[in-house]
Parts: C-alpha cells; structure tokens; sequence
C-alpha cells in the first residue's frame, strides 16, 4: 500500500472512532437526538476531506477504495 494511502487509512479510522465516541458520549447523557446524529455523522468525514486537500480536484475525486486499501465492489 503507498504510503498517502496508508495515512488516509489512518484519518479515516480515527475519524470513526471519533464518531463512535461522540456517539457514546451523547448516548451516556438519554436518547441521542436526531439533529446531534446528523452533527456527528457530519463531522466524520473532515478529516479525510481535509487530508485531500493539498491535491487538485480532479485527484481528490480519483482517491477511490483502491487508494484506501478496501476492494473495489
């Protein structure tokens, strides 16, 4: 795996275990809210997005499951 790719991989599972904690912090409070899921699973991504964005955007939109290690379906 190149080495961009392992650090995206990196980012994007820290910014799932992020969303999960946020998640679990909420839930120790009640019943999460619709409005605070819907600001958790936004927040998620950012920090891949902002990974990628020191690349043009036609590379950014080129960064598929290949690059992160996944299978493409």
């Amino acid at each position: 795996m190149p080495e961009k790719a392992k650090k995206l991989h990196r980012i994007i599972r820290a910014s799932g275990r992020d969303m999960l904690d946020a998640y679990r912090i909420q839930a120790q409070a009640g019943p999460v809210t619709d409005k605070a899921l819907e600001e958790i699973l936004f927040r998620a991504p950012h920090g891949a997005i902002q990974s990628l964005a020191p690349y043009p955007p036609t590379v950014q939109g080129q960064q598929g499951p290949e690059v992160v290690g996944a299978e493409a379906p």
